[in-house]
C-alpha cells in the first residue's frame, strides 16, 4: 500500500508499505540511531485524490531508538 507522511521531519515523503500494519518507522534525517514514527490517523487515515494513488495518510508519532 503507498503511503503519504502529512507531518513530522519527513513530511512529504512517499512509499511502499505492508497493507494493514498502520505504522512504520524512518530513519531520522538529523540524528543518529534514531527513527521518527509514524502512524495512521484513523479519521482521515485513506486518501484517494485525483493525481495521486490511492494510499494511507501518516502522521509524525514521535521518535524511538533504533533497534537492530
Amino acid at each position: 500500500m503507498r503511503y503519504y507522511v502529512m507531518s513530522g521531519p519527513h513530511q512529504g515523503d512517499t512509499g511502499e508499505m505492508t497493507d494493514g500494519v498502520g505504522e512504520i518507522q524512518l530513519p531520522h534525517p538529523m540524528t543518529r540511531d534514531v527513527h521518527c514514527r509514524y502512524r495512521a490517523n484513523s479519521t482521515d487515515a485513506v486518501v484517494q485524490q485525483d493525481g495521486f494513488e490511492p494510499g494511507l495518510q501518516l502522521h509524525y508519532a514521535g521518535d524511538v531508538p533504533r533497534l537492530e
